[in-house]
């Protein structure tokens, strides 16, 4: 080739190259259009203590504008009854029953108990997928090596491992009690914790590159127990009577005020519009405070609404075609389906099967709500169906009871004795379910009187209440 054919050719290789990465800087610049996720969760409040879910002595306004900017789940249902279960469903997208997680695990010096380390989380699967993962507030999940959240999917943590915590720095008092941990290190609190958990949070947005997705998980424990309100926030709430409710409504103020500086901090980022941002109480009503559980029976630890029921609601306004209240039963399973069909995860690279199902198509107007459907539940020898607007609740060997939840809400009048045939196919609907399930890996400690449910064991409780349930089906009224 003559040399100036040469020269000629080389600087147009040259001017290729150039091309071709300026075209791949450029593309790598680009922002990742996938939304951002934050989950938050909050403890033990009632089912009517939020604005939004009809509480009626003190409001929460951050929680209710984005609430009014999304769908409010009117009939959501967490996975369990108490903290720890109902975590490990929300962060797997599978059943605690299923992997043998259905109690909160013992905690102290040694103890291993918490999400086993098979399972993944929904942290694993989106900072695989390129996301940017943190969590901040009680974990819960466990202490012992290989269980904390750095070693869960996420990249960066600052909470508790617990599943408690006081709310005001201790000035030295209980030290080992007091601390917080920052991805393993601790460090003491230095500001009243439901602040310090919102501030970091916040901060972390801000710090955060704008062209990569991000997954916050943010578990605050306000109002779970002890009940201690910022100091000088009661006075807001003079007009509240009852010195519980007004503690509570002081909590909670704090907490909303933490979801309002979290939301700011998603605005200055240029995502709030698409962000997942999704709320979630984590169980029933506390059985310990003045809480507002909406009427419904029972509380926290139970399996009838009011210890599975709670408020719920999501905002996407890129992604939600028709905001407002959906009446149809949702589960905290439905989260990371959700989540992880946003984000673009193929369900062929996850671990096991998910019990949830996505509401993209929902979300999108491309399918109605789910209904009706089935839910199931079960803690230790106790368990529960929902299937359409009928629930059986199984009590050890207790009779069982049948409820229609559309003409009772509060679980008073049990209909059993008229609908022997539709009990009988619940239970066996039930106990088909149940087969799936694992033996619960340690006892429940924490919930005196309830057993623990070995499916391995010659005495199935299960499938002798199935039995007698079909037995009775056909006798005379």
């Amino acid at each position: 080739m003559h040399k100036r054919g040469q020269h000629g050719y080389m600087r147009l290789l040259l001017a290729l190259a150039w091309f071709a990465s300026g075209t791949v800087s450029a593309a790598t610049e680009q922002p990742d259009k996938r939304p951002d996720v934050v989950l938050i969760v909050s403890d033990d409040g009632g089912y009517s203590d939020f604005g939004f879910n009809g509480c009626k002595d003190f409001r929460t306004p951050a929680l209710d504008k984005l609430a009014s900017q999304g769908i409010v789940f009117r009939n959501a249902y967490v996975c369990a009854s108490v903290c720890s279960p109902s975590r490990a469903g929300l962060l797997t997208g599978r059943h605690p029953a299923r992997i043998g997680h259905e109690f909160n695990p013992p905690q102290g010096r040694g103890d291993t108990g918490g999400l086993p380390l098979p399972e993944k989380t929904l942290a694993d699967y989106l900072q695989q997928a390129g996301y940017t993962t943190a969590a901040f507030g009680k974990w819960h999940l466990g202490t012992a090596q290989g269980m904390t959240p750095n070693e869960r999917g996420f990249g960066h943590f600052y909470g508790f491992l617990g599943g408690s915590h006081d709310y005001l720095p201790a000035a030295g008092r209980r030290p080992k009690q007091q601390a917080m941990t920052l991805n393993g290190v601790e460090e003491p609190l230095g500001e009243y914790i439901t602040d310090a958990i919102s501030t970091r949070a916040a901060d972390y947005i801000g710090n955060q590159p704008k062209n990569k997705p991000l997954f916050l998980y943010v578990a605050f424990n306000c109002p779970h127990s002890p009940m201690q309100a910022k100091p000088g926030t009661e006075s807001r709430f003079s007009s509240i009577e009852d010195g519980q409710r007004r503690t509570l409504a002081a909590m909670q103020a704090s907490l909303d005020e933490g979801v309002a500086r979290i939301a700011t901090a998603l605005q200055q980022r240029g995502k709030l519009d698409n962000t997942i941002l999704w709320f979630i109480n984590d169980n029933g009503a506390g059985t310990y405070w003045n809480f507002d559980n909406g009427g419904l029976r029972n509380r926290k630890g139970s399996l009838f609404d009011g210890g599975i029921k709670v408020a719920s609601f999501v905002r996407w306004p890129q992604g939600i075609r028709q905001p407002g209240i959906q009446q149809s039963p949702v589960s905290s399973l439905d989260i990371a389906a959700t989540v992880l069909a946003a984000a673009g995860v193929p369900p062929s690279s996850l671990h096991g099967a998910q019990d949830g199902i996505s509401l993209l198509p929902h979300w999108r107007g491309e399918a109605a709500a789910p209904q009706p459907r089935t839910l199931y539940w079960r803690q230790g020898r106790i368990g529960a169906i929902r299937r359409g607007d009928a629930k059986l609740l199984l009590i050890d060997e207790q009779p069982a009871l049948l409820f229609d939840l559309k003409t009772d809400p509060n679980e008073t009048t049990d209909l059993l004795p008229r609908h022997k045939e539709l009990a009988a196919s619940l239970a066996a609907d039930f106990t088909r379910w149940n087969r799936l399930n694992k033996k619960t890996a340690w006892a429940p400690t924490s919930q005196p009187g309830v057993r623990q449910y070995d499916p391995a064991s010659p005495r199935d409780a299960w499938k002798q209440r199935a039995a007698r349930e079909t037995s009775s089906a056909h006798d005379g009224e």
